[in-house]
């Protein structure tokens, strides 16, 4: 059982946890401290909005506080057309640098998923990051004799067995992200955890392309399975191709326009 604290030496009485709790779990109080409404703790599902919103730092959850977040600090917040340049020059990187990325980098940008949005806030993402190159080039392999055996995408077998790899690229590094099967929604969230990855990764110096060709594979062949040794009920809902981009983009290509429906 969650159990939800609030400081009345502390509160402002502002009721801004009462109206952003997403499950109701505040209600206001006669005297303008909120309450736990009896029994809604149940349903907490520890996101954190009453902490991270609550000015007078006097809300607990299952012992953590306001000292236990990091604050935001407003003189890091990007600018709208920082945001828009980032999203809008992303680029799907094919072509690495043979330097491997070092764990230390990689676990600072594997630690950014941790706050991408989950179902219920379940963080059920577990990730698999081969950084052997070598062990990406095996699982490449693998991916190819699967369309072998399927007797799908002749041209990319052909390729690899003219020693063109177009799986993984040659790419040093490869994130693999799973959760059990058993979860809410195991595909968003591994999805969402991958994107987050992508979009920070150029401020890291690194560059990103998502492994389709592997994903598909992963799902039905057996080898695959066998050498990345899921833990039981869990199956690969996402990867990524990471490394040091070879090449630079200087422009941003047009795309299509938006498709949009106005309803108001």
């Amino acid at each position: 059982m969650n159990r939800i604290e609030i400081d009345r030496q502390k509160c402002l009485q502002d009721g801004l946890c009462v109206a952003e709790c997403p499950f109701g779990i505040f209600a206001s109080g006669e005297d303008g401290v909120p309450t736990v409404v009896p029994g809604a703790e149940a349903g907490c599902i520890t996101c954190g909005h009453c902490m991270a919103i609550c000015p007078g730092a006097a809300i607990t959850v299952n012992g953590m506080g306001a000292e236990d977040c990091e604050p935001v600090d407003p003189d890091l917040a990007v600018s709208r057309q920082q945001v828009v340049q980032l999203l809008k020059s992303r680029r799907s990187i094919r072509s690495y640098k043979k330097r491997p990325v070092d764990r230390a980098t990689l676990e600072d940008l594997l630690n950014i998923s941790r706050w991408a949005p989950t179902a219920k806030n379940e963080q059920p993402v577990h990730w698999i990051v081969l950084q052997n190159a070598q062990d990406v080039a095996s699982l490449a392999a693998m991916v190819v004799d699967w369309m072998r055996n399927k007797q799908i995408q002749p041209d990319i077998v052909l390729a690899f067995d003219q020693g063109r790899d177009i799986i993984h690229r040659g790419a040093p590094c490869l994130l693999v992200a799973h959760a059990p099967s058993t979860g809410i929604k195991p595909v968003e969230d591994c999805s969402i955890a991958i994107a987050t990855i992508e979009a920070a990764a150029p401020a890291f110096g690194l560059g990103a392309c998502w492994a389709g060709f592997f994903m598909s594979a992963a799902r039905e062949h057996q080898p695959i399975k066998e050498f990345l040794s899921l833990p039981a009920g869990h199956h690969v809902y996402g990867a990524l191709m990471l490394g040091y981009p070879k090449v630079k983009y200087h422009r941003i290509p047009p795309r299509d326009k938006l498709k949009i429906t106005w309803r108001s």
